[in-house]
């Protein structure tokens, strides 16, 4: 696996993505508090997420589909220049004290813009930049820099913001404020822009392969974007296995993002002085594991086809299952344990199965396949951070007690679904996209 580092070309790629992961985490966690702590309520802080995941949803097939038309890197290259726009005016507003919750509502919609077409396109570029046989490996590094990511970003937020590590209850003394935390929080983002920043350079350097080339002997006609959109839909639906796996993603992160995002945030601040701390150090904990689990995707044998999302479905069970575990026992040493094991499972059995979707698809039809994936991952959640933060505000430990056991339940059915077992067939992607092609025409 660090035999890709020698690619000079490659470890471009991956240290510029490296550094922006960072950044991204450090704004996971500094997005969702400072609503918090401007506003004092959890459900707007679940509108402000449903802000920046509505045009994110609306939008990502099409960025899917501009992917495939033009390249992964040129698309990745505008969405980081934008990116470190936005991020640096926020932290100069938030500097300035001028920041008001309409700004950052606009904030949030505009980057749901920029995700929609970035998303896709960071899935996609892999396969440009080495080949098959070297995918699996490639997803592991590039994975498991998302996952140090995780691990360092969340933990230099909540330090940033709080400017002080303490892991003491309500009971102790004062809780922290946004008055308190204003700078804190200017910090966390002009640090992610200078994130985005390092990408945007990095990117400059990185040459990609064209993936289209390969399918033009299929008299590759002008299509509509709509009608090309069409294409990858229909090639999804006549794969079971990939239909049942994508549509059993959608169901779990519909439900676990938003417990993460805003519930976790709101169950740090219900529980600890410093919750900006605390919530960081369990995403970092889940980062972690999900390092360690990544690592381990990249350099095992690949998991059986015939078996590979029956398990990917066991394992998401133990991932609904711990937000009930950690609202049952309360203290941040136990929620990073769980958090820990989760990750690492989680982490494993999505480099498996994001190699698996990529090596099947057709490369023509890369990009846009890699966009319903993203769609049916995050597409939905605008939706349900605006129902689950109604649900916390109302009750916040009975509601992710609620959604644990609805993930659990959710995803046993898919594991026991008789597409769950994956019938191998080489020549079935190639056929779907000609019988996807001819039922557009």
């Amino acid at each position: 696996m660090l035999q890709l580092f020698k690619d000079r070309n490659f470890l471009t790629f991956w240290v510029g993505e490296f550094i922006s992961v960072i950044g991204d985490h450090i704004s996971i966690v500094a997005f969702p508090l400072l609503v918090l702590q401007m506003t004092e309520n959890v459900a707007l802080t679940g509108f402000v997420f449903a802000a920046q995941g509505l045009p994110r949803a609306i939008l990502m097939l099409m960025g899917g589909a501009m992917v495939d038309r033009s390249s992964p890197r040129l698309v990745m290259l505008l969405s980081n220049l934008a990116r470190f726009l936005l991020v640096m005016a926020i932290a100069w507003l938030i500097h300035l004290d001028t920041v008001t919750i309409e700004v950052i509502f606009a904030a949030a919609l505009a980057f749901g813009i920029v995700d929609a077409f970035f998303y896709p396109a960071s899935t996609a570029i892999v396969p440009s930049l080495v080949g098959k046989d070297m995918l699996q490996k490639a997803n592991a590094l590039v994975q498991g820099s998302v996952f140090v990511g995780v691990i360092l970003g969340p933990a230099l937020a909540g330090l940033i913001i709080a400017g002080e590590a303490t892991t003491m209850g309500h009971d102790m003394g004062e809780v922290a404020s946004y008055a308190s935390n204003r700078e804190g929080f200017a910090r966390a983002f002009f640090l992610d822009g200078l994130t985005f920043a390092a990408s945007f350079i990095t990117l400059i350097f990185v040459r990609s392969r064209s993936l289209r080339a390969i399918d033009e002997s299929e008299g590759d006609a002008k299509r509509s974007m709509l009608g090309e959109i069409g294409e990858a839909l229909r090639w999804v639906w006549t794969q079971p296995t990939v239909r049942l796996g994508f549509i059993g993603i959608a169901i779990l992160e519909f439900f676990y993002q938003a417990s993460i995002f805003v519930g976790l945030p709101a169950l740090a601040k219900a529980r600890f002085l410093e919750p900006a701390y605390i919530f960081g150090l369990m995403v970092t904990s889940y980062g972690g594991g999900a390092l360690i689990g990544s690592i381990a995707g990249g350099g095992m044998k690949p998991i059986p086809e015939r078996y590979l999302v029956r398990i990917m479905f066991l394992v998401f069970m133990a991932s609904g299952a711990s937000l009930g575990l950690i609202v049952l026992y309360e203290p941040y040493w136990w929620a990073m344990l769980v958090f820990f094991v989760v990750g690492a499972s989680d982490s494993y059995v999505m480099v498996n199965f994001t190699t698996w979707v990529q090596k099947k698809a057709p490369d023509a039809l890369l990009g846009r396949v890699m966009s319903i994936f993203m769609f049916l991952a995050v597409g939905l959640i605008p939706v349900a951070a605006i129902l689950q933060g109604l649900a916390f505000e109302w009750n916040l430990e009975l509601s992710m007690l609620i959604i644990s056991g609805i993930i659990v339940l959710s995803c046993l059915v898919a594991a026991l679904h008789p597409d769950a077992l994956c019938v191998a067939d080489e020549t079935a992607g190639k056929n779907a996209l000609k019988n996807a092609r001819i039922g557009q025409d």
